[in-house]
């Protein structure tokens, strides 16, 4: 995945973009949902596994862009933006780490023992649960705020 930012994007149209994605997103979230209450778990892991490319690029994006301009022109009024911005480290762990974890211990055990099976549908789902929190979030502290120290508009 090509992690480079393009700085030359005005900030409105990219906030724009970043919502959009959070509506891809969502989309995909609604289908781990489902994908769990059918009892689907390894298409649950294997959806998650194939968003989290893109997730991850949309983090760095927003951390890269949307972060700075708000240091640069809001700073004042950027803690609960920067506690926001923080929890994409949550977002990568998971990504990175617990969800290859899960699915190494899924390999390693017989697929069908119960409580393993569980155990993943829970972790999956409070992540889905805490990412739409999230994307929540962004879209009404941060993304606002962005578009705010963009215009020079804070106090």
């Amino acid at each position: 995945m090509d992690y480079r930012i393009n700085f030359d994007e005005p900030i409105p149209e990219m906030i724009e973009r970043l919502k959009l994605e959070h509506v891809d997103f969502r989309a995909s979230l609604d289908k781990i949902e489902q994908y769990i209450r059918e009892n689907e778990t390894k298409r649950a892991t294997e959806t998650t596994r194939n968003m989290s490319e893109c997730i991850i690029k949309h983090a760095v994006e927003e951390e890269a862009r949307i972060i700075r301009v708000i240091m640069q022109n809001a700073k004042e009024e950027s803690a609960d933006s920067i506690k926001i911005m923080r929890e994409h480290n949550w977002v990568v762990d998971f990504l990175k780490h617990k969800l290859q974890n899960m699915e190494n211990d899924g390999h390693q055990q017989d697929r069908h023992d119960e409580q393993h099976q569980q155990k993943v549908q829970n972790d999956i789902n409070e992540f889905v649960a805490n990412l739409r929190i999230h994307f929540l979030e962004e879209e009404q502290i941060v993304f606002p705020l962005a578009l705010k120290a963009e215009k020079g508009q804070t106090k």
